[in-house]
């Protein structure tokens, strides 16, 4: 499958090895338009791109917000972490590419999405970076607007009206799309394109994702699945 119009990319500013491992399984099926690792830390790839430290979450978020846009070229973004990322390959559908948002439904709400593993539009991101405070680059000036936004950057975008004039998924789009921990069984899906970090068993041979046992607590790390594969 080639998606040509689909910047695959992750932002590491912490462990960019695991996360370079990440993008070379979301290619394994699929051709992006473009690969990126971006990420202050020295790592051997053609993939990356340097960028300043990002040294906690707060300045992860504002960064997607105010500067993520700048290193895509293509329409759409797809955003991987190494706690997220492609299951079913052949699952995905064309059809989402007419919107400009979907992610797996929150963990703490039924509501489209969670960050870590979504799929943007371009604009919605350039969009988000004219309407929102400049950022100037640093930890201090990123906490301040952290105050301000009162959401991580994926509340931002999801939540409140900012960005009601764009296409977000539906939830039973977000669903097929990734599975994420959200423990609603309305929203369970077997084989779904992907996931972001689950309280659910994935067999990450077969991507079939298991939500038997729903009172499991949320799964901290996925190192030890993604070097297996």
């Amino acid at each position: 499958m080639k998606l040509e119009n689909v910047t695959l990319i992750c932002v590491d500013c912490v462990n960019p090895e695991l996360s370079l491992k990440v993008l070379e399984i979301c290619q394994r099926k699929i051709e992006f338009g473009s690969v990126k690792l971006l990420t202050h830390l020295p790592i051997e790839s053609e993939y990356t791109v340097k960028i300043e430290p990002l040294t906690s979450l707060i300045m992860y978020s504002v960064f997607c917000l105010t500067e993520l846009y700048k290193y895509v070229d293509t329409t759409h973004m797809l955003i991987v972490q190494n706690d997220g990322f492609v299951l079913n390959p052949h699952k995905f559908q064309k059809e989402w590419l007419n919107l400009d948002y979907i992610a797996p439904l929150f963990v703490q709400m039924d509501v489209v999405g969670s960050g870590g593993f979504s799929l943007r539009s371009k604009r919605l991101m350039e969009y988000s970076a004219k309407i929102l405070p400049k950022w100037d680059g640093t930890e201090e000036h990123a906490n301040f607007l952290q105050d301000i936004f009162g959401y991580y950057e994926d509340g931002i975008l999801c939540l409140g009206n900012r960005f009601k004039s764009f296409k977000f998924a539906t939830k039973e789009q977000a669903c097929e799309f990734a599975q994420g921990g959200n423990r609603n069984p309305e929203y369970f899906r077997e084989y779904p394109f992907g996931f972001h970090r689950t309280f659910q068993e994935i067999d990450f041979k077969t991507g079939k994702v298991d939500s038997t046992t729903v009172d499991n607590t949320l799964k901290n790390s996925y190192a030890k699945e993604i070097n297996e594969l």
